[in-house]
């Protein structure tokens, strides 16, 4: 979203356009890579808890976010090298996925520090105890 709006500035001319695009492929797998290990820590989670909810919703807004991002590369694949401003189309869509992307590392945070969703939760004892020093709210062992 940056690099989109400074080129809308006319700040940086098709190097913006460029960082932006590239900015999206690097987000857009490492997105593909952190999905396996949320989809592991939620179904760690039982369906009663307060946090499975709150992950199902996490990752529909993530899932969503990967869309969009998905549909920004697509739409910028035809100017990406030529182009010297991101034109409006992509950078709604930047705004609109960086809302998300903002409203689902929210919800991220929360399952980690208020529920202790993947926080020592499979660890040996130690880190365990280290977890529980630093006040993290580690699950209690069933």
């Amino acid at each position: 979203l940056l690099f989109d709006l400074l080129s809308r500035l006319h700040i940086g001319g098709n190097a913006m356009v460029r960082l932006s695009f590239y900015s999206i492929l690097l987000g857009l797998i490492g997105a593909l890579l952190a999905i396996p290990s949320g989809v592991i820590d939620w179904g760690g989670v039982k369906r009663e808890k307060p946090a499975w909810k709150l992950g199902l919703v996490h990752m529909a807004i993530n899932l969503t976010v990967t869309v969009l991002f998905a549909m920004n590369l697509g739409v910028r694949m035809s100017s990406w090298k030529t182009a010297e401003t991101v034109a409006l189309t992509p950078l709604i869509l930047s705004s609109v996925g960086t809302l998300g992307l903002f409203a689902g590392a929210y919800l991220g945070g929360r399952m980690i520090y208020e529920y202790g969703v993947g926080v020592a939760r499979r660890s040996k004892q130690k880190w365990r105890a280290m977890a529980e020093k630093g006040q993290a709210a580690v699950p209690q062992k069933d």
